[in-house]
């Protein structure tokens, strides 16, 4: 019987205010992985050494049909839901037919709703970390972002929130609300599902 046993990835929920540091955190946390794809809307990713930058279809996809060490910054134009869906597609068969990777999905909110994840990104959410896919989700507002993501959280990073935000994070996370109102830019409370809680300050 062939063995089923697999190194599952992790799905890392990033939440926070623009510019409370999601972004900084997410670049430290990725630094030393030789495979990463990233939704990079933002232009972001593409200008950190190591990345290449593609803004074509086909050539993302060619670059998905190869294995080896390559960091990948996907930056779309155009209809930008239908593109972070070809992008979640291309991310899971890599991961997939290629071996574990990192995908990195930024400004959630823009290409998703608050109901079911769609397409090709609930199947990335679903079903990637089984094969090894390590996800990074994130969003300033996941109150308006898909659901499925926070369910499916191996742990949440939690920065500086405004407004209905916090409220919304502490039900999602059962982070109390007031480590969450206490947070100051560039801090950020950490919670994984085995519960396991830590506090820390993003320092350049």
């Amino acid at each position: 019987m062939a063995d089923l046993k697999t190194e599952d990835g992790r799905l890392i929920v990033v939440a926070g205010a623009s510019r409370s540091g999601k972004t900084a955190y997410t670049f430290r946390k990725i630094k030393g992985e030789r495979r990463v794809i990233a939704w990079d809307i933002e232009d972001q990713y593409s200008g950190i050494r190591g990345f290449r930058r593609i803004t074509k279809r086909a050539d993302l996809l060619n670059a998905c049909q190869s294995g080896g060490p390559q960091k990948i910054a996907y930056v779309a134009g155009g209809d930008i839901k239908a593109e972070f869906d070809f992008w979640a597609g291309c991310a899971m068969y890599w991961g997939r037919y290629h071996g574990p990777c990192v995908a990195v999905a930024d400004e959630l909110a823009d290409v998703t709703t608050p109901a079911k994840a769609p397409g090709n990104w609930g199947i990335l959410v679903r079903r990637g970390l089984k094969r090894g896919i390590t996800i990074f989700a994130i969003s300033q507002r996941w109150a308006e972002a898909d659901k499925t993501a926070i369910g499916n959280a191996s742990e949440f990073v939690v920065f500086r929130a405004t407004g209905d935000d916090v409220a919304y994070m502490s039900r999602k996370t059962r982070i109390p609300v007031t480590e969450l109102e206490a947070l100051q830019t560039l801090d950020y409370v950490r919670l994984t599902v085995t519960g396991e809680f830590d506090r820390g300050r993003l320092r350049f």
